[in-house]
């Protein structure tokens, strides 16, 4: 028994002694021990560096209220609205003129040579020069109603217009910061990738010199191969989705597409913009009062019945009046003053025999009907949006804390894995294992802190609560 213990002991101490000078011989034959190669891995990734080669494009950096700021000033969905809305306005104000009177002059003159019938009178021989002027006032005293009415829904057509400005103004708050921060995550992702990738390769490196040594295995250095890829095609979709990012935050900000926009923040950090101790109610109540989109359907719907009751004057008797002052004669004779005061009464039963009328009102109120559903049903969707960005920023929330006690345990379990593995304890698989399980909890973090600000700017949207200052308040690239 004990010459066998013997036995293995000397062969233990045979194999400890192989090992290590094989990890001696690395400056020799060029190859890389565990701990050199993973040494290179922790090295800082230059992301900016790396993708401005691969993308053969020159970085823009920016921040977060840069890009706020020139979206305010260059979105073409915000110049569509604004156009939208001086054009309501104007028709607002064209419809205001209806009220004034309406002027205008007349003349002419005749020259009469030869025989002229006057009345039963045969007026042989003549020629005369008849001239006449004629200015004219007349005024619809409102068509029965009809002009205050078409005034008033013309207002309210005018705030409907700002409201729609002032949502479109929202969305774009919401839609530029939200595409920052989703081009924010697409960075970091890559610098994570990046650095998974190079890992990768450490690994083929180690797995290859392990098997020229006679030390490991060709199945090691397939399965090495076979991560490597995998880390390679992971980098490229980072990329793909990176570029993508930047071309989208550009359409919002109304710049150049293929602008390459480059966020200055290394890294990625909450910030609440919400009171947290609002309830899903509360934020209803307050979406309810201050959402533009809804008071656009109300201003909406107010129009819409002023245009029903501007129907129903149809019914009603339209006066109207005309004053001329005329100044007729020859020139002969001269001209004399003359002048002409009318009133007049227009009195219709409706259009078509009033069916016409009646059927066109019945129209507008199925329109006004469908009109406040709608406006119920917004109501019902925000609410559910409130509910679904309320929540998703409370799990984000604890998403983060979660991950970041998940990040001190991958770490730990990298480097432990790592010296495992050069003291020849452990298994190239445990490696891969932890490092696999490091990259993905690093992506998540970094998912669950943008998740989590744009779960917050998302609800103050939702809320109607958005503004450029409650954006940026605690910002702090």
């Amino acid at each position: 028994m004990k010459k066998v213990c013997a036995m293995l002991f000397l062969i233990v101490f045979i194999f400890n002694q192989v090992s290590y000078c094989f990890a001696e011989e690395q400056q020799a034959d060029k190859t890389i021990d565990l701990f050199t190669t993973f040494d290179e891995c922790l090295k800082d990734v230059n992301i900016e560096y790396e993708l401005k080669s691969y993308l053969d494009e020159n970085p823009v950096y920016v921040n977060l209220k840069e890009c706020i700021e020139i979206a305010l000033l260059y979105n073409f969905y915000l110049k569509s609205a604004d156009y939208s809305y001086i054009k309501d306005k104007w028709e607002y104000r064209n419809a205001l003129t209806n009220f004034l009177p309406s002027l205008g002059t007349t003349g002419y003159s005749i020259y009469y040579s030869g025989q002229v019938l006057v009345g039963a009178a045969l007026v042989d021989r003549f020629n005369e020069l008849a001239l006449s002027v004629t200015l004219n006032a007349g005024h619809q005293l409102t068509k029965g109603g009809e002009q205050i009415f078409e005034a008033l829904a013309k207002k309210n057509l005018k705030f409907a217009g700002r409201h729609n400005f002032n949502y479109t103004r929202s969305e774009v708050l919401l839609n530029c910061t939200k595409y920052y921060y989703e081009l924010l995550r697409a960075k970091l992702n890559i610098e994570i990738y990046q650095k998974n990738y190079k890992e990768r390769h450490a690994q083929l490196t180690l797995t290859e010199n392990l098997l020229n040594s006679g030390l490991g295995t060709k199945f090691d250095v397939i399965r090495s191969k076979t991560e490597l890829a995998q880390a390679k095609q992971s980098l490229l979709d980072a990329i793909q989705e990176f570029r993508y990012s930047q071309a989208r935050l550009a359409n919002i900000m109304g710049i150049e597409i293929t602008t390459c926009l480059m966020p200055i923040e290394i890294e990625a950090k909450e910030y609440m913009l919400v009171d947290s101790t609002k309830s899903i109610d509360e934020l209803f109540e307050i979406a309810s009062l201050y959402r533009e989109d809804i008071k656009k359907i109300r201003s909406q719907i107010k129009a819409l019945k002023d245009e029903k009751r501007m129907i129903y004057t149809q019914f009603v008797p339209k006066p109207r009046v005309l004053i001329q002052q005329q100044w007729q004669g020859t020139a002969a004779a001269g001209l004399g003053p003359a002048t002409i005061v009318g009133g007049y009464m227009d009195i219709n039963l409706g259009k078509n025999s009033g069916f016409g009328t009646i059927t066109e009102a019945k129209a507008k109120q199925a329109q006004i009907d469908k009109s406040l559903v709608d406006l119920e049903q917004s109501l019902r969707d925000i609410k559910e949006n409130i509910l679904k960005s309320y929540y998703e920023s409370k799990i984000s929330k604890d998403r983060i804390a979660i991950s970041r006690g998940q990040m001190k345990y991958a770490l730990d379990s990298v480097e432990l894995s790592e010296l495992r593995l050069d003291a020849g304890e452990g298994i190239l698989i445990d490696v891969i294992q932890a490092q696999t399980f490091k990259t993905r909890v690093r992506i998540e973090l970094v998912n669950s802190i943008i998740r989590y600000n744009i779960a917050q700017v998302q609800m103050l949207f939702d809320s109607g609560t958005i503004t450029q200052e409650n954006i940026t308040e605690n910002y702090s690239p």
